[in-house]
């Protein structure tokens, strides 16, 4: 098969479209989030580096976790910005869970710019042994 210049065209149009649909967008969520599954319950680590605890909200409807907050620029006096990496702003993550949460037990703390949210499993939906009689 050969190719023309309109072939050549047509991809370089798809290629710079391409580049300008994500021009400004990044692809990673944020705060970025691992999860980790026990027999028992779920362990959720989100990096929030520089949030104080009263800066983050976490709450439970339903099997969907919200985490949200707001980090506030901190930039010095008389100064200008000449890089920016670390965003400022509010976010907002929604992480859908698969099984019943006991919502009475759940605990969240923040150490060393991590949260780390552990959400146990509903009696209810752990396995049980039943008995042969």
């Amino acid at each position: 098969m050969y190719t023309t210049i309109f072939d050549e065209l047509f991809d370089l149009s798809q290629e710079m479209n391409r580049l300008f649909d994500k021009a400004g967008k990044t692809d990673s969520k944020w705060p970025n989030t691992n999860i980790y599954e026990s027999k028992d319950e779920y362990i959720l680590v989100s990096k929030v580096p520089g949030l104080a605890k009263e800066d983050i909200e976490v709450t439970l409807k339903d099997n969907s976790l919200n985490i949200r907050g707001e980090r506030k620029k901190d930039s010095p006096e008389k100064t200008k910005l000449l890089l920016e990496e670390r965003p400022a702003g509010k976010f907002e993550r929604n992480i859908l869970l698969n099984e019943k949460i006991d919502s009475e037990n759940i605990k969240a703390e923040t150490s060393n710019g991590l949260l780390i949210i552990k959400l146990p499993k509903s009696p209810e939906v752990k396995p049980r042994k039943i008995e042969i009689k």
